[in-house]
């Protein structure tokens, strides 16, 4: 495998129905993080027709749910294009696309392609935070390939999806990466008050939390 469709495997992962489900044993604690993509339909976004879906994350600590959140990404196809996407909390964010999303890229091949403006307010002008978007196509054997979705933000994170030659989902990671500097329990309630504390604090302290499925295909179509 020397290339892949960039553009189908983003269409796959973020617009297209779909529920996978990512876990780790982390000291003995099972930690996994449901994901549901639903297709909404024609919608309007600053003032633009565009498609949108919507995602719903689940998370659990040993099965227990803890926290349920809602967003909805605003796109549109031929070629794929994001906008931007209406997070949890009555936050913002409006994405500059810095370049077209390619249909076939060689392995170790890497490009940033979205930059976020992330707001509070309404009228979606006044930013809080920025960050931004970078894939990379990275060689796993010689017939499957990583594609790598990384995230730049106060604390980095990653996805990766292997892939095989058709293009298909065999399994996926989720890296998270927090800073951790001056933290107390105080600011760990701030930050996440609606979250089971020994998880919070647990999360925190992880420099790298590593999730992962060998059974993504299977969740996505099911």
């Amino acid at each position: 495998m020397n290339q892949l469709s960039i553009e189908i495997t983003l269409l796959n992962i973020y617009t297209r129905e779909s529920c996978r489900t990512l876990s780790a044993i982390v000291y003995g604690h099972k930690e996994s993080i449901e994901i549901k993509v639903i297709p909404k339909g024609s919608l309007t976004f600053e003032n633009q027709p565009v498609q949108g879906a919507e995602q719903r994350f689940t998370y659990r600590y040993d099965d227990e749910v803890i926290e349920e959140l809602v967003d909805i990404k605003y796109f549109t196809l031929n070629s794929l294009s994001f906008y931007g996407l209406i997070k949890p909390l009555g936050e913002y964010s409006v994405a500059t696309q810095t370049e077209v999303i390619p249909k076939i890229a060689s392995i170790d091949y890497s490009r940033q392609f979205i930059n976020e403006r992330i707001c509070t307010d309404s009228s979606k002008k006044i930013p809080v935070n920025f960050h931004s978007l970078t894939w990379s196509l990275l060689r796993a054997s010689a017939s499957t390939a990583w594609l790598c979705i990384d995230i730049e933000i106060y604390e980095n994170s990653s996805e990766c999806y292997q892939l095989d030659t058709y293009g298909d989902i065999s399994q996926s990671k989720k890296t998270l990466q927090y800073l951790v500097e001056n933290i107390n329990l105080h600011q760990i309630s701030e930050l996440y008050p609606s979250a089971n504390t020994i998880l919070s604090l647990h999360l925190l302290l992880l420099n790298h939390l590593y999730i992962h499925t060998t059974h993504l295909q299977t969740l996505a179509n099911s």
